[in-house]
This record gives structure tokens, C-alpha cells and sequence, in this order.
């Protein structure tokens, strides 16, 4: 005679199977976001700096909001210019680095940079605590040139916000 399992057992492999297809949604969604707000491209040191120039004609004239020495160690905030009239939508990062001749750039939505508290970006080790910046400081000034830094050996990272 076959045994008949149990209603809770049912329950729990129902929970289990649920459970993991969330951690497999999840995934793709993770996967997709980046997808679809990191590029990063193979490109030479002219068109990269092409591509930094066309980012800071938007920005002409403007200092940028804050300054770093060669190491990347905050220097000096640019913080004496009149609050934005329209807040910021994302916070851009194009990165180049010369040894790998790649150009990574990286948009975030502001929506998530209001979720999450410190916001540390590992691919240009940008750090907004660090660099005595927080979210509404950033969405006070509205779109700007917040970031423009060459280290010694030709890497350059801009960070902006649009």
C-alpha cells in the first residue's frame, strides 16, 4: 500500500521551489540592470579622450564640484555655486584606463543611489562618503560636472550627473 504524504511536506517543497525561483528572477533582473547601464568598450587613448572632451563641452566653464590630487584623495569642493533648478535624473561615470585601452561607462538612476546610503561604485572606486558628498548634496546642484581626474599614469575617470 503507498503512502500518502503529508499536506505540510507539499508546503514546504512548494515554499522551497518558490524561494529559489525568486533568487533566479532576481539574478536575471541584476543581470539585466547592469546590462543595460555599464558599457564597456575597447577604444584607443584618442577616442577616449574625444569621447571625455564631447562629456565636458556640456560643462564648459564650470569647475568641477569636487577636486582630487593624483592619488584620488579628495583636495578641494567646489561647493560656491547656486542650487540646480532641476534635479538630477542619473549620476554618470566614464572611466579609461590606458594599460587595457577600455573606456567604462556607467549610468545609475538616482532612484537607486536614494536607496542605498553610502554608494561605493567599484569601477572607479568612486566613494561618495569619501569624497564628502552625500545624494542630496548631489540632487541640491542638479546636473553638474562633479568629477575630472588623470592619475599619473593616464587613467581618468569624469563623474557627472544629468
Amino acid at each position: 500500500m503507498a503512502s500518502k504524504v503529508k499536506t505540510w511536506v507539499w508546503i514546504v517543497i512548494g515554499i522551497v521551489a518558490v524561494c529559489i525561483l525568486c533568487v533566479i528572477g532576481l539574478a536575471a533582473a541584476g543581470l539585466w540592470f547592469v546590462k543595460s547601464h555599464v558599457d564597456i568598450r575597447q577604444t584607443s587613448a584618442t577616442m577616449a579622450a574625444s569621447d571625455f572632451d564631447t562629456v565636458l563641452h556640456r560643462y564648459a566653464g564650470q569647475k568641477p564640484l569636487i577636486e582630487l590630487d593624483d592619488r584620488g584623495n579628495f583636495v578641494h569642493a567646489n561647493t560656491d555655486r547656486p542650487n540646480g533648478t532641476q534635479r538630477p535624473e542619473s549620476l554618470n561615470i566614464m572611466a579609461f584606463n590606458p594599460r587595457d585601452d577600455k573606456v567604462v561607462r556607467m549610468e545609475v538612476p538616482f532612484w537607486l543611489l536614494r536607496l542605498k546610503h553610502g554608494t561605493r561604485f567599484g569601477v572607479s572606486d568612486l566613494d561618495l562618503g569619501k569624497l564628502r558628498l552625500t545624494v542630496e548634496d548631489l540632487e541640491r546642484y542638479g546636473p553638474t560636472l562633479i568629477d575630472d581626474h588623470q592619475d599619473s599614469e593616464g587613467a581618468r575617470v569624469i563623474v557627472w550627473s544629468e
